[in-house]
């Protein structure tokens, strides 16, 4: 599989503003503009409006830190997207995730597992599963994370999966040094 390379000199004025923009708006959050994104750049219009909802959902969203953390992690096992895996271990760890369900997690486990992620996974199984939610794991969901958590909780497995596909697409490299996690 081949890396699709991305060059910000060959971009034009209005491409190069949208790279600009971006770049800045992810520095000011504390997260690099890199990995899939600079893939994406090849089509800036289409990278714009994908960074625009993982920005929201990452840094606006209504689902604690953890929970979101939690939720990338198994697309990311799922899927078997390693880049996804090593670009937020560390921040599922830093969000207050236990080791323990991390490892869980990369192990393949569905667990069970400890609140908040217990309230989780039944949603998450069945959205990455391409099912309907029963209706009591969506009734359990809304309880605890509110309808707008709930909505992130299905809309950030499919964003998830969206963006494993597109690591793995364009052969999103992982760090140097850093050895596959599963």
């Amino acid at each position: 599989m081949a890396a699709l390379p991305f060059d910000p000199s060959s971009l034009n004025p209005a491409e190069k503003a949208i790279y600009d923009r971006m770049a800045a708006k992810r520095a000011a959050a504390g997260a690099p503009l890199a990995g899939p994104y600079l893939a994406l750049m090849n089509h800036p219009d289409l990278a714009e409006k994908i960074e625009a909802l993982g920005y929201f959902l990452k840094f606006q969203g209504a689902l604690s830190r953890e929970v979101y953390q939690f939720v990338v992690l198994n697309v990311a096992r799922r899927c078997g997207a390693a880049f996804e895996w090593v670009d937020h271990v560390e921040h599922a760890r830093q969000a207050g995730v236990p080791d323990t369900v991390i490892e869980a997690i990369r192990s393949g486990g569905t667990g069970p597992f400890p609140e908040p992620y217990a309230t989780a996974m039944p949603v998450l199984e069945a959205a990455m599963t391409w099912k309907n939610v029963p209706q009591d794991a969506q009734d359990a969901a809304i309880a605890r994370f509110g309808v707008k958590g709930y909505v992130e909780l299905v809309v950030l497995a499919g964003f998830y999966e969206m963006f494993s596909g597109i690591n793995e697409g364009f052969a999103v490299p992982l760090p140097a040094g850093v050895a596959p996690p599963f």
